[in-house]
């Protein structure tokens, strides 16, 4: 029984870090690349790309496994996340981080998340390389207004 309990706990801690480094950080692309070239996707198309650009593509069949990261502003690397007002985020919801709850959410100047009428935030839609299912796109924070100081001048597109 302790083999069996030894044996499980070492392909956990094996296993482990394998998962979580697909999420990154990565220290450049070609590290990046290096990874998901011994990666087993099962014979699918997969692209991989860094701040809306293709780095790394292998041929395939069946649905395209597409995968998006971002060179953290902060120097941490490359990432599915980075958490900076500087990064690019695959999701609306995933650039919440990056200011104060209370203000107003602006998606391409249409109005997300009602909030304070004095403070808002501005997220711009960004399209990238194509992928197998359209160009690949992303969320900046173009501009941020939060009732205090200056207005945060934002970001453009990668």
């Amino acid at each position: 029984m302790k083999q069996f309990l030894a044996a499980f706990v070492l392909s956990m801690a094996v296993a482990t870090p394998v998962m979580a480094q697909e999420e990154g950080p990565f220290a450049d692309t070609a590290a990046l690349v290096s990874y998901w070239t011994a990666q087993n996707t099962h014979s699918s198309l997969t692209q991989i790309y860094v701040n809306g650009k293709r780095v790394y593509q292998r041929s395939g069949f069946g649905p395209a496994f597409v995968k998006e990261y971002f060179d953290c502003h902060d120097g941490s690397g490359i990432k599915t996340f980075c958490n900076n007002i500087f990064d690019g985020y695959s999701t609306v919801e995933g650039t919440y981080g990056t200011y104060s709850p209370g203000l107003a959410v602006y998606r391409d100047g249409v109005l997300y998340r009602a909030g304070s009428p004095f403070s808002r935030v501005d997220i711009k839609t960004c399209y990238g390389d194509m992928s197998y299912y359209g160009p690949v796109s992303y969320y900046i924070v173009e501009s941020v207004v939060d009732g205090f100081g200056p207005p945060y001048p934002g970001n453009d597109c990668f």
